[in-house]
């Protein structure tokens, strides 16, 4: 019996095949169409145990889809879209119950009308329970922390189907586990998030020309030492593709305070003589997402990211004659410390607590180069790294053994394995950075 009729036996009108829209909705995600065995989309946190079990039971892979921006194509397997599961609920007392499919964007407008927000990725479109799962390096990261930092309890299916209620005192370690282990321990169907007060914001950018991009990245890195928890701040080095697009730098910023203060903080970067234009106005944490581009760029990003313990001038220059090189380059620079680093580094599964930034470097190339160009750009990319340590999974596409023992020091990836072991020892959850089983 296939896996298909064996779930359209169990859960009738839940399971979809070739030929159906759910079908195609659940196959299709950012990254491209995969081919998978059958989709289920369920509506209760009971169906997802159903459908978890009988795929465990006979030893396939379950690839969970909620936005669809993280997940990579499925060519066998099950699906579970959680496309029903998109609640967006907001207690009085700042609390909000989020389903894993809704998108941040939404979110944020669910929350702007008490002045609050949580402090996510970049995009509207990405759904929550991605995101969330591995982290979430937001635009107030400085001054909340990481997405999972605000996290106070899920409800999740294990591979045996049991349906749990996991936060600090119920399944603690599970809890731990789950706060930057990624899709790892089973299927999220319900979030419990505090939100924060994001009311009283002031930013917009400040973009840059090519010609002095050393003065203006150690310019940026003492402007961010100065700002305190309040300022958050990203720089993006683009490249040159072409006439109509010379590339340059933008810096991104966020301020809890008035324009007043921003202006003489930000007043080093704003006298550089580089500077082309300035965007700085009272802003809505909304407004400072962006949205998403609709699918895979045609091109491949070369390259990787990594925590800086701190930005060195000798890192900077790095970057900087990684930007230069003749592959066209992009780079993102984005200021941590403040809430981010007063968590201990074993209180999460994310433990880079001690960074100042998250660097990324990538060349960008054709997606059919041949590999002799991919491996040397990657050692480029990679030299420009060096002095970085860990790296973010949130950024990495690649999902080898090799980047997920990046992502976590020796003693958290055995710690994740130990929980691993407890809650899917067959690793039924295993289309993601995978954490193997102890």
């Amino acid at each position: 019996m296939s896996l298909l009729t064996e779930l359209s036996e169990h859960l009738p009108g839940r399971a979809h095949g070739p030929g159906t829209t759910e079908y195609d909705a659940g196959r299709t995600v950012f990254a491209g169409v995969g081919e998978p065995a059958a989709v289920v989309r369920p509506h209760t946190a009971d169906e997802v145990a159903a459908a978890v079990a009988h795929a465990a039971a006979d030893g396939l892979s379950i690839a969970v889809r909620s936005g669809g921006h993280g997940q990579l194509p499925v060519d066998d397997g099950l699906v579970i879209d959680l496309a029903e599961f998109d609640t967006i609920e907001v207690g009085d007392d700042g609390l909000a119950t989020l389903g894993p499919a809704a998108h941040w964007g939404d979110v944020a407008a669910a929350l702007a009308p008490r002045g609050l927000g949580i402090s996510s990725g970049d995009t509207r479109q990405v759904g929550v329970g991605g995101l969330l799962l591995g982290g979430g390096i937001g635009w107030l990261v400085r001054t909340y922390g990481l997405t999972i930092d605000a996290l106070r309890e899920v409800e999740l299916v294990t591979a045996a189907g049991e349906v749990l209620t996991v936060n600090s005192e119920s399944h603690p370690e599970l809890f731990w586990a789950l706060r930057g282990g990624g899709g790892n321990f089973g299927v999220v169907t319900r979030f419990t998030v505090q939100a924060s007060p994001v009311d009283g914001l002031v930013g917009g950018s400040i973009h840059f020309d090519r010609s002095e991009v050393p003065t203006v990245l150690r310019s940026w890195r003492e402007v961010m030492r100065a700002g305190g928890d309040e300022f958050n701040s990203t720089i993006m080095l683009m490249p040159p593709m072409g006439p109509e697009m010379p590339g340059g730098l933008q810096a991104g910023i966020a301020l809890r305070g008035s324009e007043g203060e921003l202006h003489e903080l930000l007043a080093p970067l704003l006298a550089l003589p580089s500077v082309t234009k300035v965007d700085l106005a009272p802003i809505a944490y909304g407004d400072l997402l962006e949205d998403a581009p609709p699918g895979r760029p045609p091109f491949q990003f070369v390259g990787g990211n990594g925590f800086a313990p701190e930005l060195t001038d000798e890192l900077l220059e790095a970057v900087a004659a990684a930007y230069a090189r003749d592959v066209p380059t992009m780079a993102l620079l984005r200021a941590l410390g403040g809430a981010f680093s007063r968590v201990d580094a074993d209180a999460t599964a994310i433990a880079h607590r001690g960074a100042e930034a998250l660097v990324v470097v990538n060349g960008v190339l054709p997606a059919d180069a041949e590999p002799e160009l991919v491996a040397a750009v990657k050692a480029g990319s990679d030299a420009a790294l060096a002095s970085t340590t860990g790296s973010y999974g949130g950024f990495e596409a690649n999902r080898s053994d090799e980047i997920t023992a990046s992502m976590y020091p020796p003693a958290t990836l055995e710690r994740l394995r130990r929980v691993k072991a407890e809650v899917d020892p067959g690793n039924s959850f295993r289309r993601n950075h995978n954490i193997r089983p102890a």
